[in-house]
């Protein structure tokens, strides 16, 4: 199973409203590389932890906004208002999600991200997700390189790799299993 705990689910649609303003706000024009609006994934991230509850589905919404916000001033403007906004717990979520320059990927970035319970369930999700569209990759080389680092980390993150792949295609502006 890709998910690590069980919480009940809670919503306050304020927050969560909140969370998709910024979320819009970052990456309205971004595009993934085969050319799927970034937005499509990351909605896709929070609807699979919003089972977990409210926190969940904030971070899951705002997993890579600090990440993909440019220039530095934007980015700046985006951690205070993150900061502002949410509770210590989401935000410093929100900051294990967010890989530094310079920060190994196994080394120093995963470990940070198992450190918290809520970044380790949306990290999960999040490679899974990844994980779950390689198979749109024409490149062979390429698929299964992308396909063992997900798999690596997924696994690293305490959970099977393998099991958590489960192909989708993006349809009618999201992404679904196939």
């Amino acid at each position: 199973m890709c998910v690590v705990t069980n919480l009940k689910q809670g919503r306050i649609m304020n927050k969560i409203t909140k969370a998709k303003e910024i979320a819009i706000q970052v990456h309205s024009d971004q595009v993934d590389k085969k050319n799927y609006p970034y937005l499509a994934h990351v909605y896709d991230v929070a609807k699979r932890v919003s089972k977990l509850g409210e926190s969940y589905e904030i971070v899951g919404l705002l997993h890579d906004a600090i990440e993909d916000a440019s220039p530095d001033e934007f980015k700046e403007h985006i951690v205070s208002e993150i900061n502002e906004y949410f509770d210590d717990e989401i935000y410093l979520a929100i900051l294990a999600m967010s890989k530094t320059k310079g920060e190994d990927y196994f080394e120093e970035y995963l470990p940070k991200v198992k450190a918290n319970q809520i970044a380790l369930n949306v990290k999960i999700a999040d490679a899974s997700h990844n994980l779950s569209k390689a198979h749109l990759i024409e490149d062979q080389d390429l698929q299964d390189k992308l396909r063992n680092k997900y798999v690596k980390a997924l696994n690293e993150l305490g959970v099977d790799g393998r099991e958590c792949e489960k192909p989708i295609r993006f349809f009618k502006g999201e992404w679904q299993e196939i």
